[in-house]
C-alpha cells in the first residue's frame, strides 16, 4: 500500500532570513518587502530590475532603492551585478546626538542605514511611537528617506519625539509632509530653541496663521506662484507687529503706485513708519491721510497769503 503527501502550496517553498522578520518587518515596508521575496523565489536567476518592477508591481526607481535598503542591513551583498548573501552583518555606529549641530546637516543626503533606524526604534520607546504614529498620518509604511529624516531630526537636531511627531502632523495637514520640508521646519525650530511641547503648540499657531495670511495675500496680489523665502519673512514679521491683510495690502497698493523696483522692502519702510506714528488700522490710517491733506492745504493757504502781501506792499511801496 503506498501514500502520498499532498502539500498543496507548501510543495514549492523557500526560505527568508530570521532577520528579515526579527529585526526589519517593521521598517521595511510593502515595497522592500515584495523585492526581497521576489528575489528569494528567482534565486538562481539573473533578472533585471524592471522585471522585477513588472513582476511586482513596485517602480524601477523604488527596486533599486529597496535593494540598497537589504544591503544596507546585511541581509545580502552586492558584488558587481550579482546579490549574495552577506559574509557577515554589517556594523554600524552607535547613534548619538550631534552636540555641534551645523546646518548643512539638514540638506545633506540619506545617512542613517536601516540597521542604525531599526535600533533607534527598538531601544526608545518614544522614537517606536513616533514612528507608528508617523505610518498612521502617512496611511502606510514609512518610505527610507523618511526614516531618515526622522532619525535627522530627533537624532542630531536634537528635537525631542514628541515636537517631531507635531511636526510632522503639521506638515501633513497643509500638504508639504516632505522629507525636505520636514528638515527645513526642524532647522528653523533648531535656530530658535523650540525644543518643547508648549512651544512646538505656540509656534504651529503661528505657522497655520502665517499660512492663512499668505494665501489671502497671493489673492489680493493676485500672484499665481508662491512667495520667497524673503518675502516670508517679512510677512512673519508684519503679523508679528499685529497688521492683518488689509492693512498690508495698503502697503502693496502704496508701494505700486511709486513705482519701486523693489516692492517688499518698500512696503517695510511704510509699516515701519505706520507702527511709530501708531497707525494699526485702515481708519486710522484713513484718518491720518486726511490729517495730512488738511496740513498740506494749510501750508499750500499760508504760502498764498505770504505772496499776495508781499505783492501788495511792493506795490504800495513803489
Amino acid at each position: 500500500m503506498s501514500h502520498k503527501l499532498n502539500l498543496g502550496a507548501w510543495s514549492s517553498v523557500f526560505a527568508v532570513p530570521a532577520a528579515v522578520v526579527d529585526n526589519y518587518i517593521k521598517l521595511a515596508g510593502g515595497n522592500n518587502l515584495k523585492v526581497l521575496l521576489f528575489i528569494l523565489r528567482n534565486a538562481g536567476s539573473e533578472i533585471e530590475a524592471d522585471e522585477i518592477s513588472s513582476s511586482t508591481g513596485v517602480k524601477t526607481d523604488d527596486v533599486k532603492d529597496a535593494l540598497l535598503f537589504w544591503e544596507q542591513t546585511g541581509i545580502f551583498a552586492m558584488r558587481e551585478n550579482e546579490i549574495i548573501p552577506a559574509d557577515m552583518p554589517i556594523k554600524s555606529e552607535s547613534v548619538r546626538p550631534v552636540t555641534n549641530f551645523k546646518k548643512i546637516e539638514l540638506e545633506r543626503e540619506p545617512r542613517f542605514c536601516p540597521k542604525e533606524i531599526a535600533g533607534a526604534v527598538r531601544g526608545s520607546k518614544g522614537m517606536d511611537f513616533l514612528f507608528r504614529e508617523c505610518e498612521r498620518i502617512f496611511g502606510r509604511p514609512l518610505r527610507h528617506n523618511e526614516q531618515n529624516s526622522l532619525m535627522i531630526i530627533t537624532e542630531d537636531v536634537g528635537i525631542p519625539a514628541e515636537c517631531a511627531l507635531m511636526l510632522v502632523e503639521y506638515c501633513a495637514s497643509c500638504g508639504k509632509a516632505t522629507p525636505a520640508y520636514m528638515r527645513r521646519i526642524a532647522k528653523d525650530w533648531h535656530e530658535r530653541e523650540i525644543l518643547s511641547i508648549s512651544q512646538a503648540e505656540d509656534e504651529i499657531k503661528v505657522l497655520r496663521e502665517i499660512g492663512s495670511l499668505e494665501n489671502k495675500l497671493r489673492r489680493l496680489f493676485e500672484m499665481s506662484n508662491a512667495f520667497s523665502k524673503e518675502q516670508k519673512d517679512f510677512i512673519r514679521k508684519w503679523s508679528a507687529l499685529g497688521y492683518d491683510e488689509e492693512m498690508i495690502y495698503e502697503a502693496y497698493d502704496l508701494s505700486l503706485s511709486q513705482e519701486v523696483k523693489k516692492v517688499f522692502p518698500y512696503m517695510d519702510k511704510i509699516i515701519e513708519n505706520w507702527k511709530k506714528d501708531g497707525i494699526r488700522n485702515k481708519e486710522q490710517l484713513e484718518q491720518s491721510q486726511k490729517n495730512f491733506k488738511k496740513a498740506k492745504q494749510q501750508t499750500n493757504n499760508a504760502k498764498s497769503s505770504f505772496d499776495l502781501d508781499l505783492i501788495s506792499k511792493l506795490i504800495n511801496e513803489k
